[in-house]
């Protein structure tokens, strides 16, 4: 035990060592993109955390290539109608080997002349993505801000549909292999199943956040003699009501102060996995014949989502026209430090800035005036709250961006970053 101990003591240094030069060794790793496959370097791999998100890319993507520098793979061609891209891609791509997926992609528009150089490769793609997440396939259903998805528990009125989702994941996996971008944008649990880790309650606002207020309710307050709940709970399927068990005989178990927190982790489990476990297992199977999940775990959610989808273009005088602020005017102090750092923010920072308040890095086609809340129109809106201890915290469902009273500019922007780049998230209930 005393060695254990002061291994625990060595790693602890190692951590406080990282941590403390993170900004110069992240810039060692970019002169020197081999680093991180040298023995000095490489314990930094098992520290996602600390790594820029541009290494990290450049380590994904060098080392999915040296774990396939053995294989052979040809070609791959598609051809597809223009109308059912998704349905032909389908019945050409599911049963496909791992390797014959790793092949380079040609894809062909039945009907029209032009040779794939890369442009029809990146409209397929595109295509097929916005036609995976139709509503009219049954296959994902959007969350409360209408633009992030997640597998919808009812896709069983599709018929082979676990195989719909075996294919959805090959088409995300085949795409981070050819270093395409997708236009889809998931939710956070479903990146957190991407890259197995473990569903929080919190993850349930954007799939339903009037469900999640209440359940906070609970939680921040006795509920003796106030609410009569079993461990079950009851759900709508093509017109029939359900009563789903969240523990064996859960209908007959009451719900106690007592007992509450473990029924808010299984209500969380049934909405964001239970409720879709063969949907996503399906949709796992496809992703992991092409990303090993060892490797592409190095990532965080918000990263897999630039990942898949890319930086968005945000025009930050656009924003600021359309967000709203309560306790604070524009002409606050904290306001006008709040938007020197914005300014000042590169296009990456300003994407995990909007997927910290919105819950995503996707800007409305309309610009800022079009994002939208779990009640219809929602501008981005930012609210003074008083404790300066405390990060900054946002409500994706609401886009809204707890911000503290800072006494000074360095203190709110030191913070505001801190918050954005951790992906910190303080869910509040009023």
């Amino acid at each position: 035990s005393e060695g254990m101990e002061v291994e625990k003591g060595k790693g602890a240094s190692f951590m406080s060592f990282v941590e403390e030069h993170r900004g110069t060794l992240n810039m060692y790793i970019r002169q020197d993109k081999a680093l991180l496959h040298s023995m000095a370097f490489s314990a930094l791999v098992s520290l996602p955390k600390l790594l820029d998100f541009d290494n990290k890319k450049h380590y994904f993507r060098s080392e999915l290539k040296r774990r396939n520098a053995h294989e052979r793979h040809g070609s791959m061609r598609v051809n597809v109608r223009r109308d059912f891209v998704f349905e032909d891609s389908f019945h050409q791509i599911v049963l496909r080997k791992p390797e014959e997926l790793k092949g380079r992609l040609t894809v062909v528009f039945n009907g029209e002349e032009g040779v794939d150089a890369g442009g029809l490769t990146r409209e397929w793609y595109l295509t097929l993505s916005k036609q995976m997440l139709n509503p009219d396939k049954a296959l994902f259903i959007h969350s409360a801000n209408g633009l992030t998805y997640q597998p919808n528990p009812a896709s069983t009125i599709q018929p082979d549909h676990l195989k719909y989702f075996k294919f959805a994941g090959q088409v995300v996996g085949k795409a981070l292999w050819d270093e395409q971008l997708l236009d889809a944008h998931f939710t956070l649990s479903m990146y957190k199943h991407m890259l197995n880790q473990a569903i929080e309650y919190k993850d349930v606002e954007a799939i339903d956040p009037e469900y999640f207020r209440n359940l906070g309710w609970m939680l921040d307050n006795d509920i003796t003699g106030i609410l009569e709940e079993t461990f079950s709970i009851v759900r709508e399927q093509f017109g029939v009501m359900l009563t789903i068990d969240l523990k064996p005989n859960g209908r007959n178990l009451a719900v106690t102060e007592q007992n509450k927190h473990e029924y808010v982790q299984l209500v969380a489990e049934q909405q964001l996995t239970k409720g879709i476990k063969e949907q996503i297992e399906a949709f796992k199977e496809g992703f992991h014949q092409l990303m090993p999940p060892d490797l592409i775990c190095i990532f965080t959610c918000s990263e897999l989502e630039l990942l898949m989808c890319g930086l968005p273009t945000i025009d930050v005088a656009d924003l600021r026209a359309n967000t709203e602020y309560t306790g604070y005017t524009r002409d606050s102090m904290q306001i006008q430090w709040y938007w020197q750092v914005v300014e000042s923010l590169n296009q990456e920072d300003l994407a995990r800035l909007l997927q910290f308040v919105t819950g995503t890095s996707q800007v409305p086609m309309d610009g800022f005036k079009a994002l939208r809340g779990m009640n219809g129109p929602q501008k981005f809106n930012i609210h003074r709250c008083g404790d300066a201890s405390r990060l900054p915290c946002s409500h994706t469902c609401f886009n809204q961006l707890d911000l503290p009273e800072y006494p000074n500019a360095e203190l709110l922007r030191s913070r505001l970053i801190s918050a954005v780049r951790e992906g910190f998230q303080g869910f509040g209930f009023s």
